[in-house]
């Protein structure tokens, strides 16, 4: 089977769907039923008319996904064109590549070798326009070629292409009611909201002749399917594009194998742009594999220094620190019968001393970490990753989202060290999701809400809003303002990479090893930077991740200065007034 023509590309501005369907299915009908020949019989056809599938927008009607009206050219059930007998099938299959070879531009009897002989229709061709379309049937109905039949379908077109590909996702077909083959939703928004995006197809009989030609039908008889529902994502179209051309030069200034970044409001949940490159176009189904996936989502990873934010959270609420108490900052220390050190204990050996709260992240002190994590004690500790969310799922309305168990105390494979590697983030996987929605309980006075995609839903019932939900208070508010300016002391003091002219942002590195089978891999790394802002009214927290860049192993060197170019593109386009005391 072949597909030929262009892919079609929509304005955003599209025909309101029900007029656009009504103009399509008259055109559908009249290909199906009237082109193919003369009436000469009374019997009956059963033919399924697929319902129009309903568009994915984002926020601002900009169209993500939409059916379009597309044609095939069928080869019909072998008895109706030859009666089984295989020198007529080969004689009729010659007169089937001498008449529709020339139209089509491809040898149609070398492409009809893969039908099945106990198959009832073969499609040859699919993908031709409307006017090809015209053409065929008019040339079949001219030399009276039996056993073909152009009919309609629907395309899925994703006009955006691989901009959108993991959070849109794609269509497939599959088995459905009646042990039928339809469309359904794989992955992304379009198998998470498939029930609403589906529509209601319709099973026709039609009259056909003793040769299985239809016979004329009065339009008025005919039932339409019921097109699907309209879905209006949280997703920023333009912010999107802005966070892949960002993240993309980042991939290509640090020679990182691939990367993730996400956008969101903390005070709502609302996701603005959700990006992973390499990425994958939807509309090239042919050659999805199973990278056809969203990372941001599914994939697990070690967060490394960025969890501090969560250890430094725990220890301000229960009370047993506060910002300007000191500690004694080593190069090494032991938890649980292994060692932890610094990551520049190359070049402090000994550690820097004696430090307040604030320096420990500013100079982002794995010891510290742990020093925290004892003072805690292993209840206080879990606990507070469990108000966080960590290991469990955020209850994203995406498909398919990874969890990892988080080894806590008093399960069976605990081990003390665990406890104090997780302190700064190791042996524990979050996805870039999770990570980002943990730190933005901080950014929201402690208020941990629940993430979404989808903002509407359009049915013929009526809207549908998501409204936003809080999961739980990870910590109070007081703490979370408290932790807000020790962040900013970060970005102020030692990320200087993070910094957005005009804007007083708050944030943190990580730089994580990446565990294999045999140990922490003595080279690679995963670089990140998560942060948000402005201090005063974070209006959006950003995660970025770039995974085993070549030029620098660091967060503050890499994934900081794409977080930084991505806020001061996206803040005015949001509206934000800059800060009266920014940069």
């Amino acid at each position: 089977m072949k597909e030929t023509g262009s892919t079609l590309r929509l304005h955003p501005v599209a025909f309101p769907p029900a007029l656009f369907l009504g103009l399509v299915v008259i055109r559908l009908i009249y290909l199906t039923f009237y082109a193919p020949g003369e009436p000469l019989g009374v019997q009956s056809l059963e033919l399924r008319l697929e319902a129009q599938r309903g568009r994915i927008l984002d926020r601002h009607g900009a169209v993500l996904a939409i059916d379009a009206p597309r044609y095939q050219v069928v080869l019909e059930y072998p008895p109706i064109a030859y009666g089984g007998d295989p020198i007529r099938r080969a004689k009729w299959l010659q007169q089937v590549d001498e008449v529709l070879s020339p139209l089509l531009g491809f040898p149609v009897q070398e492409a009809a070798r893969g039908w099945p002989d106990t198959g009832w229709q073969f499609p040859v061709a699919r993908g031709i326009p409307e006017d090809l379309a015209r053409v065929v049937s008019r040339r079949v109905k001219e030399t009276g070629l039996r056993g073909v039949r152009v009919m309609p379908y629907w395309k899925r077109v994703y006009p955006e292409g691989s901009l959108l590909g993991p959070v849109v996702g794609f269509v497939f077909f599959g088995p459905g009611d009646a042990g039928m083959e339809e469309r359904q939703g794989a992955a992304g928004v379009e198998k998470a909201y498939d029930e609403f995006l589906r529509g209601k197809p319709v099973t026709l009989r039609v009259p056909v002749d003793a040769e299985g030609r239809p016979l004329p039908v009065r339009e008025e008889a005919l039932t339409q399917p019921e097109p699907g529902g309209e879905v209006v994502l949280t997703i920023d179209r333009t912010i999107q594009a802005i966070v892949a051309e960002e993240l993309a030069r980042g991939l290509q200034e640090s020679g990182a194998q691939r990367g993730d970044a996400v956008v969101l409001r903390p005070r709502t949940g609302e996701i603005l742009a959700m990006v992973s490159l390499p990425s994958f176009d939807p509309n090239a189904l042919e050659t999805l594999d199973r990278d056809a996936r969203n990372p941001v989502v599914q994939d697990l990873y070690e967060p490394g220094s960025v969890f501090k934010i969560l250890t430094m959270a725990a220890a301000l609420e229960s009370g047993v620190i506060r910002p300007e108490d000191r500690y004694l900052d080593q190069g090494c220390v032991e938890f649980g019968g292994a060692p932890i050190c610094n990551w520049d204990r190359d070049r402090y050996p000994g550690g820097r001393g004696w430090l307040d709260m604030t320096e420990l992240l500013i100079y982002s002190r794995n010891v510290g970490a742990a020093h925290l994590a004892r003072l805690l004690g292993p209840e206080r500790f879990y606990a507070a990753l469990h108000a966080f969310g960590i290991g469990e799922s955020t209850d994203v309305d995406l498909p398919y989202e990874a969890v990892m168990r988080v080894r806590a105390y008093g399960d069976p494979d605990w081990r003390e060290a665990d406890w104090g590697r997780q302190s700064f983030g190791q042996a524990v996987s979050v996805t870039p999701l999770q990570m980002a929605v943990a730190v933005s309980a901080v950014a929201n006075d402690g208020l941990m809400m629940r993430p979404f995609v989808v903002q509407e839903i359009h049915t013929p019932e009526g809207v549908k809003r998501t409204e936003p939900r809080i999961r739980r208070r990870a910590i109070s508010a007081q703490t979370a303002r408290t932790l807000r300016e020790m962040l900013a002391a970060v970005i102020e003091r030692e990320a200087v990479k993070a910094r957005v002219p005009g804007y007083r942002m708050a944030g943190k590195t990580g730089t994580a090893q990446i565990p294999t089978p045999l140990g922490y891999d003595p080279r690679d790394t995963i670089a990140s930077f998560v942060g948000f802002g402005p201090v005063e009214d974070p209006q959006v927290l950003i995660l970025v991740k770039l995974d085993r860049p070549r030029r620098s192993p660091w967060g503050s060197e890499e994934a900081a200065p794409v977080f930084a170019r991505i806020a001061a593109r996206i803040l005015p386009l949001l509206g934000v007034p800059p800060s009266s005391s920014g940069p």
